[in-house]
């Protein structure tokens, strides 16, 4: 069972690489990142705001933040840089020797919630959970950080084995968001910057959860040895610095902290 699991899991990873390979037509000195799937509103924005002040431009391959480590790590996958969520997706690559000695930079954190669907009641806690029915969509915890932390919170709050039954899992969070917004479930649990998603309309916030689950943060990398990793650190510490930028992220409820020196 085991091994099955792991071969699913690597042929999964496998499809999304030839994906990313054969989808890619740009000029070779266009960096591309790997970007957890949550940043890709913010991200896209900012890269518009950066090639209007500079004529450069980036591209981006968005999905989980686990897989896509796993992409480069395992499959060789051709990223210039990373955007990704937490220590164990930047901990593959780090393992891999893909990082450089000063590691990482972490530049943006964030919090988890629960939305709902149009006309659903608020919780009081995520344990309400328990006692509401309909299905639950959440990123899977093999490859998504936003799983990880949404199943850290459900056991923390005691609630995980009950509703286990009703949970959907999947490739990402937007793609939790997706299934909640299809009508394919009920509930969805998500980063609080979704919650400021350009469909946000379609849907109802129940909960911010502040705590219950490790602090969520997102860091940039250069990969060591790509062709264009000198251009990633450029757009990075763009995002850093642009006013633009930062008013992009704040907007859409990521905290910001400063590049370290």
């Amino acid at each position: 069972m085991l091994i099955g699991r792991k071969l699913s899991l690597f042929v999964y990873l496998l499809i999304l690489f030839i994906l990313v390979a054969c989808g890619r037509d740009t000029e070779d000195d266009v960096p591309l990142i790997f970007a957890a799937a949550s940043l890709s509103d913010v991200l896209e924005d900012s890269a518009e705001v950066y090639e209007k002040r500079t004529g450069k431009q980036v591209d981006f391959s968005f999905g989980g933040s686990l897989t896509l480590a796993n992409q480069i790590a395992r499959l060789g996958a051709p990223a210039d840089g990373v955007f990704l969520v937490g220590d164990v997706a930047l901990g593959i690559l780090d393992d891999a020797d893909l990082l450089d000695a000063d590691g990482y930079d972490t530049i943006l954190f964030n919090q988890i919630a629960v939305i709902g669907s149009k006309g659903a009641k608020p919780l009081a806690g995520l344990v309400d959970l328990r006692d509401r029915t309909g299905r639950i969509a959440i990123g899977n915890p093999e490859l998504s950080p936003a799983g990880e932390y949404a199943k850290q919170a459900m056991e923390n709050s005691g609630i995980w084995e009950d509703v286990a039954v009703r949970l959907v899992m999947t490739s990402d969070v937007r793609s939790a968001m997706a299934a909640l917004i299809s009508g394919n479930v009920e509930f969805a649990v998500v980063y609080a910057s979704d919650i400021n998603y350009k469909d946000g309309e379609l849907f109802e916030q129940l909960i911010v959860l502040e705590e219950g689950y490790d602090r969520i943060f997102y860091a940039f990398a250069p990969i060591i040895g790509s062709a264009n990793n000198l251009a990633v650190s450029e757009f990075i510490s763009f995002l850093s610095n642009s006013f633009e930028s930062k008013e992009i992220f704040n907007a859409a409820g990521f905290g910001l902290h400063p590049l370290k020196d």
